[in-house]
């Protein structure tokens, strides 16, 4: 039950304060009726100040996705660009579906120095020596969720490269 409080003024001014009770069961005509809402998991959950949307931390769809090459997909940042729309043909700008990947090198799982030496050489330019991040950018379909999908793709491909890589020059060296 839930309380209304309302307030009216008596003729000498004074304001009176009324409580009202109230409830979905009393406005029904009949109490034996059966009549389930198909919100009360709701109600109780909003009664117990839970909210539905905030899943359990042992809930295993609430664990973050990691890539192949084991970055967790939380560390990534994507940028891209959206304008406004526009009325004459071909009805995209350029570059709208151009998305931009950014990833710090703390978060890349490379342990040794030949690893990282290798990496520095697959992506050139595209690493930022000021900022300590890899900046990869796709433009190559027509939606920017392919361009995100090709870039984690691209990722994972460089990082497992350039592990597999460092691994068979060790082992050429040591042979």
């Amino acid at each position: 039950p839930a309380l209304k409080k309302s307030v009216s003024r008596q003729l000498g001014g004074k304001p009176t304060v009324q409580t009202h009770m109230f409830s979905a069961a009393a406005n029904t005509s009949s109490s034996s009726s059966t009549y389930e809402s198909p919100y009360n998991d709701l109600f109780q959950m909003m009664q117990n100040n839970k909210s539905p949307w905030v899943k359990k931390e042992s809930d295993p769809s609430s664990e973050i996705p990691v890539l192949k090459c084991g970055i967790r997909e939380d560390v990534l940042r994507f940028k891209t660009t959206v304008y406004d729309r526009l009325m004459m043909a071909p009805y995209v700008q350029k570059d709208e579906y151009k998305v931009t990947l950014q990833v710090s090198m703390k978060h890349l799982p490379l342990q040794t120095e030949l690893e990282k030496e290798i990496f520095h050489q697959i992506v050139g330019t595209r690493f930022h020596h000021a900022h300590n991040d890899l900046k990869l950018t796709s433009n190559q379909f027509a939606s920017r969720i392919e361009n995100k999908r090709h870039l984690c793709w691209m990722l994972d491909r460089i990082i497992i490269g350039a592990k597999r890589l460092a691994k068979e020059t060790e082992k050429d060296e040591t042979n």
